[in-house]
């Protein structure tokens, strides 16, 4: 009698779980919606590990659904718009693919006419709106003429120290650093691109400029940072790597750079005691 007494009692339980479950069930599914966790969008991801330097093929990618949430904001939506692209950076498996992992396509600089004889392209062609294109020096002259500034001696850099070697070409990114004339150095502008080296009618040799593109408001500033009489002023240009680029629209009409706190370990203290005199006196019996 107690076993039959129990069974209308685990039929009751069974029921209550059933129900239960139910509205769990329903009430997460009413929170994703009312979040927005529901929505999903196709995106281009890759199908195997890929190196850096690889033309991607058809076979190395695949578009998945992805919650929109999750979605970068420049992923790529279609996979013919990446099959081609060379990878700068080392891709994992399942990675949403955007711009930064690919290299940009070179500044055109040049036309080649029939003849072979080349003629250089305009470079107001090629500025973003809200923006100017502007010469600033490569080489020596960069930092300033008076060399007594505070008292420290500053003298004129080289253009391969100012110039990263000379290794700076059209379409890549530099960022700037400046002296703020009381003994310190900070990076004074970033994400600048680099429109053109040298000018248009130098043959061989060392550039002297660089046609770099900047805000409309900033143009000024860096002006008088290049050739001012005083402090602060330019010391350096330093190449950026292009996952650090900023992002331009879709139609090429605006530009937002990337500026980069300055983040990374400093410069380590390992154990390493002073070698003397008196070290070396006691090393070799004097």
């Amino acid at each position: 009698m107690a076993i039959q007494a129990s069974k209308p009692n685990s039929r009751i339980f069974l029921l209550l779980g059933v129900v239960l479950a139910a509205l769990a069930f329903g009430g997460v599914l009413f929170a994703l919606r009312s979040s927005g966790g529901g929505q999903t969008v196709n995106i281009v991801v890759t199908t195997t590990n890929v190196p850096a330097g690889t033309a991607l093929t058809a076979q190395m990618v695949t578009t998945s659904s992805v919650p929109i949430a999750a979605v970068p904001g420049d992923a790529f939506t279609t996979a013919a718009s990446v099959v081609g692209k060379t990878t700068t950076v080392a891709v994992a498996q399942n990675t949403p693919l955007v711009p930064a992992f690919f290299s940009a396509p070179p500044i055109t600089t040049t036309t080649t006419s029939s003849s072979g004889s080349t003629t250089p392209v305009s470079v107001e062609t090629q500025i973003t709106k809200g923006y100017v294109a502007m010469a600033i020096p490569s080489a020596s002259g960069v930092p300033p003429q008076d060399t007594n500034i505070n008292g420290n001696g500053a003298t004129s850099l080289n253009g391969e120290e100012v110039s990263a070697g000379y290794y700076i070409m059209p379409g890549d990114h530099i960022d700037i650093l400046v002296d703020t004339g009381s003994g310190g150095v900070r990076f004074g502008f970033q994400d600048v691109p680099v429109l053109r080296v040298g000018t248009a009618a130098s043959g061989s040799g060392a550039p002297s400029v660089l046609i770099v593109e900047v805000p409309r408001s900033q143009a000024e500033m860096l002006t008088e940072l290049v050739v001012g009489p005083t402090h602060p002023f330019v010391v350096k240009y330093v190449l950026r790597p292009q996952s650090e680029w900023g992002k331009m629209a879709p139609d090429n009409s605006t530009y937002t750079p990337n500026y980069e706190n300055t983040t990374g370990p400093g410069v380590p203290t390992p154990n390493d005691p002073v070698v003397s005199m008196g070290s070396l006196d006691a090393l070799f019996g004097r």
